[in-house]
C-alpha cells in the first residue's frame, strides 16, 4: 500500500454489505481497514496502522490508543461518545474527536415509537402466543391501551428526543418533558405541545416515559427503585439511548411486581447482555438488539456524513461536529 494512503479502521466486525458501504464511500486517498472476526487481538493490530478510526458500536478502549501510534482522529458513526470515549488518552496524544448526528435523530425516534406501540398493544406476547397456537383475541382487551391521549414524558429534549415529540403529534398525547441542561425555545414547546417540568413530576404524570440521555456519571442509574417507585403502575418505559441510564435489575423487579406495566429496551448494560439477565424472563419486556438507528437508510445516512467528516480533516479543513476534548472531565 502506498505511504500517502490513509489508512481508516472501522473498529467493530460487521457482514461485508456494512463494509462494502463504507468502502464505496471513502474519500479520496483513504483505504478502509475491516476485521475479518470479531476479535480484539484483530483490533490492536490493525489500530497499529490506523490514521483514523470509525467507532460503533465497539468501543476505543483506553489502553488500546497507546497502540495506534499513527492515530490522529477518532470519528464516532453515531452520537453517543459520553462514556465511551478514552478523552484522557486522546486528549494527551492531540488525537481529535468528532461525532455524526447524520440520520439518528429519525431513526432512533421510530423506534422508540414502535417499542412504545409494542408494549402498549402487546405485539410481542401476542405474536408469541399465535405461533403457540394461542388465540389472544379477547383476552388482552382489558389491559391493551391507545397511545392517544396519552401523557407521555420525555427525558432528554435534544435532537432524538424532539424528533419523537414531533412524531406523536398525530396521537394529540399530552407531552411532558425534563431536561436539566436545555429547554426548548416557547414557540416550539407549543408547536410539540410539550411542557418542560422537573423529574418527579414527569415520573408522577407520565403514562409512557422515552429516555434520550447521553451515559455520564450524572444519569447512571438514573431510573433505579427509588424512580420505579414514583413511576404510575400503568406506566411504560422506553429506553433508546444507553444501557447505563437503567439499573436493569431494578426494572426487572418493577415489572416483575407490576409496579410498572411494562418496558421496552433496545440498549444493555453490558452489551451484548450476560444470559442471566433478569428481563428476559419476563413477558412484559419488549428488548431488542441496539437496533434504534440499526436501517439501511440511517446506515446510508451515516456513511456519508462520516467519510465526508474524514475527507474534510485529512484535506485540512474544519471538522463538523468536533467535540472540544479540552472541555471534558
Amino acid at each position: 500500500m502506498p505511504e500517502n494512503i490513509r489508512r481508516i479502521l472501522y473498529l467493530s466486525y460487521a457482514p461485508e454489505a456494512v463494509y462494502a458501504l463504507w468502502r464505496a464511500s471513502m474519500p479520496e486517498g483513504c483505504e478502509l481497514l475491516t476485521l475479518s472476526a470479531n476479535d480484539d487481538a484483530e483490533r490492536v493490530e490493525k489500530l497499529a496502522l490506523a490514521d483514523a478510526v470509525i467507532v460503533a458500536p465497539a468501543v476505543l478502549r483506553p489502553e488500546w490508543v497507546a497502540k495506534a501510534p499513527r492515530l490522529k482522529l477518532v470519528q464516532h458513526q453515531g452520537v453517543g461518545w459520553q462514556g465511551e470515549t478514552p478523552i484522557v488518552e486522546l486528549r494527551e496524544r492531540g488525537i481529535r474527536l468528532a461525532i455524526n448526528p447524520s440520520g439518528t435523530a429519525d431513526v432512533v425516534s421510530e423506534h422508540a415509537l414502535a417499542l412504545i406501540f409494542a408494549c402498549l398493544r402487546h405485539i410481542p406476547r401476542t405474536d408469541a402466543a399465535i405461533r403457540r397456537g394461542e388465540w389472544l383475541g379477547t383476552a388482552l382487551r382489558p389491559v391493551s391501551r391507545n397511545l392517544r391521549g396519552r401523557t407521555v414524558g420525555i427525558v432528554g429534549m435534544g435532537r432524538i428526543g424532539s424528533a419523537l415529540a414531533a412524531l406523536l403529534q398525530p396521537f394529540k398525547v399530552r407531552g411532558l418533558y425534563a431536561d436539566p441542561y436545555q429547554r426548548l425555545p416557547e414557540g416550539l414547546e407549543l408547536a410539540l405541545n410539550f411542557r418542560r417540568v422537573e423529574l418527579d413530576e414527569l415520573l408522577r404524570e407520565s403514562e409512557v416515559i422515552s429516555l434520550h440521555l447521553p451515559a455520564t456519571a450524572e444519569t447512571h442509574h438514573m431510573f433505579s427503585d427509588d424512580a420505579f417507585a414514583r413511576m404510575r403502575r400503568d406506566a411504560v418505559l422506553v429506553n433508546c439511548a444507553r444501557g447505563a441510564v437503567v439499573d436493569e435489575a431494578a426494572l426487572a423487579r418493577a415489572l416483575q411486581a407490576g409496579t410498572i406495566r411494562a418496558a421496552g429496551i433496545d440498549v444493555f448494560e453490558p452489551e451484548p447482555p450476560r444470559p442471566d439477565n433478569p428481563l428476559f424472563a419476563l413477558p412484559n419486556a419488549v428488548l431488542t438488539p441496539h437496533i434504534a438507528a440499526g436501517t439501511l437508510d440511517a446506515m446510508e445516512a451515516k456513511v456519508r456524513g462520516a467519510t465526508a467528516n474524514i475527507g474534510r480533516f485529512f484535506r485540512g479543513e474544519a471538522l463538523v461536529d468536533e467535540i472540544d476534548l479540552t472541555a471534558c472531565p
